[in-house]
């Protein structure tokens, strides 16, 4: 598995200057942290479209939908984990209620805030944010599929919310790679069981396949880039296919990626689905490496319990 050189952030951080030459009304606002978002490409690029709102995610979201209420395209940018519990109220009510065209990006999303702690790490971004009335939810597994759904985002008239994990992901996609809405790829062709993954954690659900293989376990690993419209006829036949699925996420299990799955087939194809994410109520301060092997979620981890699945 070949690795990309550049961090996911850094390719957020130079998309946005490129669409901010194609998009003349793009605004992109910071909350003291563009440094660690990136977003200081664009601010050195159009120092005249970039605001800094300073450490305050609530008024930062108020300043994105009156620009957007204007006909700006803003960018609301900060850490998922303040951008989200900070901002919530106004996201809801003057982002989504009034479908208003913001992209908001979670910078640091999930588990990869590491030894931030606490305060940083969210895992429980998707189960909100697809809670909210017109919101999308884009999820990327690698540079390219992160710059292509940039691009799409950018035709689509609402609100998106994006997850910009701090990684140096596998490269997944072939270079013609296009991200579309409420499509999902597979990524291995298989028949014992079905491996469903979104974002970063694609990579992991590749690698464990590769393990299973050699004991003569077939998955089929399908990934997910559009999580908020997905892809129900992808996931109830990869069900029917193979009768059972395994889910895995960088987020909290509770209302996630796995939730969206089971719900789906609960009412569509009735089939076993064992989800895999963080468990815990708050993920505590480690390198990444670590995280993931506290809560099982290395490629060790998810072969060992899909073979477990398989046996029972």
């Amino acid at each position: 598995m070949i690795f990309y050189k550049e961090n996911m952030r850094d390719v957020f951080g130079k998309t946005l200057v490129e669409l901010g030459e194609k998009y003349k009304k793009l605004i992109v606002l910071d909350a003291d942290l563009n440094t660690s978002t990136r977003t200081v490409y664009f601010k050195e690029k159009f120092p005249n479209r970039f605001i800094q709102c300073g450490v305050a995610e609530g008024n930062m979201i108020g300043i994105a939908a009156g620009l957007a209420f204007m006909g700006f395209i803003p960018f609301p940018c900060s850490f998922a984990s303040f951008t989200i519990r900070k901002g919530l109220d106004q996201i809801f009510m003057n982002i989504c209620y009034p479908r208003l065209n913001v992209k908001i990006p979670g910078s640091y999303v999930g588990i990869t805030a590491t030894e931030n702690g606490p305060s940083h790490n969210i895992v429980e971004d998707i189960a909100i944010m697809r809670s909210l009335p017109y919101m999308r939810i884009i999820a990327p597994g690698d540079n390219r599929e992160l710059r292509s759904a940039m691009y799409k985002m950018m035709e689509y008239e609402g609100p998106v919310y994006f997850r910009v994990p701090r990684i140096k992901p596998p490269i997944l996609f072939s270079e013609d790679y296009t991200f579309e809405w409420g499509k999902g790829v597979i990524l291995k062709e298989g028949k014992d069981i079905s491996l469903l993954s979104t974002g970063m954690m694609t990579g992991i659900a590749l690698k464990a396949a590769e393990i299973l293989d050699k004991d003569g376990i077939n998955v089929e690993v399908i990934h997910f880039g559009s999580i908020k419209p997905i892809d129900e006829e992808l996931i109830i036949k990869t069900a029917e296919k193979t009768g059972c699925v395994v889910t895995i996420e960088n987020g909290k299990i509770t209302g996630g990626f796995g939730g969206i799955i089971a719900e789906i087939l609960s009412k569509e194809k009735p089939t076993p689905v064992q989800i895999m994410g963080i468990k815990g109520d708050v993920v505590e301060s480690a390198s990444l490496s670590d995280l993931l092997k506290h809560h099982k979620l290395t490629p060790k981890d998810i072969a060992q319990e899909i073979k477990k699945i398989l046996k029972n």
